[in-house]
């Protein structure tokens, strides 16, 4: 194990060694069981290795993981650079927190506002899709939810898991609103809005920045943005991504089918999706 990943990390830190060294160690007897490994959880359908790599790098990176979950991590970091890049940037933070953990310093001031949790303010649009919640933050669109699938209480919900406080004293900009509009009486091809993803892993981010890139009446297959963003083999993934994308319609999921020219899945349903390409005069593959 050790000889592999030095052939294929020669770069690797001296903590990341330093942690290796540690998973031999004897766990504490009393622990309860942490559940199923993280080799048994990247093994299963719709699980994204990439994702749960990043979600345990913290505990990796201060010896919190078991040894076979640190032999995971290190396995698949060995092989992904994106995730040995995530791994490096962690570690250099732990090791600057250990050198200003011996600093006497004064407390700490309190976080400036702009740290703390971001406002998202909503509205209810109709559509000829059935009604839409459409949030907004300070810094761009964040989430669009199809009221026929979902509840305004899910859709609030929702929004809160990915870390916002909803207001309701104010509603989403008109111009969100007036680009849907636009968008479904074909007056608008290219919608022309910041978006938000704050709250989104980065293997996401980067499937819905590719997907966003499909321009209108064209459609792409799964494989084809799992090429794009560097990962042919994550076509799985890459759909899991897409059903849990937070901004539909103005990132065009619905242009993303299977290979077989099928439809594949859609958060708001297999006959939106066809409405949506219907509208765009689109042809599948």
């Amino acid at each position: 194990m050790d000889a592999a990943m030095t052939t294929t990390n020669p770069q690797m830190t001296q903590r990341t060694k330093s942690i290796r060294r540690r998973m031999s160690a004897p766990k504490d007897p009393k622990m309860t069981d942490p559940g199923p490994s993280l080799a048994v959880t990247a093994s299963q359908p719709g699980v994204d290795p990439c994702d749960l790599c990043e979600e345990n790098m913290p505990g990796f990176v201060i010896g919190d993981l078991t040894s076979p979950d640190q032999s995971w991590l290190l396995t698949h970091t060995g092989t992904c650079s994106y995730c040995r890049g995530e791994l490096t940037t962690f570690e250099r933070v732990d090791e600057l927190l250990d050198r200003l953990g011996d600093l006497t310093v004064a407390p700490l001031p309190p976080l400036p506002p702009k740290l703390h949790k971001r406002h998202a303010a909503y509205t209810r649009v109709e559509s000829p899709v059935g009604p839409l919640y459409v949030a907004v933050s300070e810094k761009g669109l964040v989430e669009i939810s199809f009221g026929n699938k979902w509840s305004e209480a899910e859709f609030r919900e929702e929004l809160e898991q990915r870390g916002f406080r909803v207001v309701t004293d104010q509603k989403a900009p008109s111009i969100v609103t007036e680009q849907l509009k636009e968008y479904f009486s074909r007056k608008r091809h290219q919608f022309n809005l910041p978006l938000d993803f704050s709250g989104l892993p980065p293997f996401t981010k980067s499937v819905l920045h590719a997907t966003a890139e499909v321009p209108y009446g064209q459609v792409r297959s799964y494989q084809d943005i799992a090429r794009t963003v560097g990962k042919p083999g994550a076509t799985r993934a890459v759909g899991n991504a897409l059903h849990r994308n937070p901004i539909p319609l103005v990132v065009p999921c619905h242009r993303i089918v299977r290979s077989d020219a099928t439809l594949g899945g859609y958060a708001g349903g297999p006959e939106v999706k066809q409405q949506l390409l219907t509208l765009e005069g689109a042809s599948l593959l």
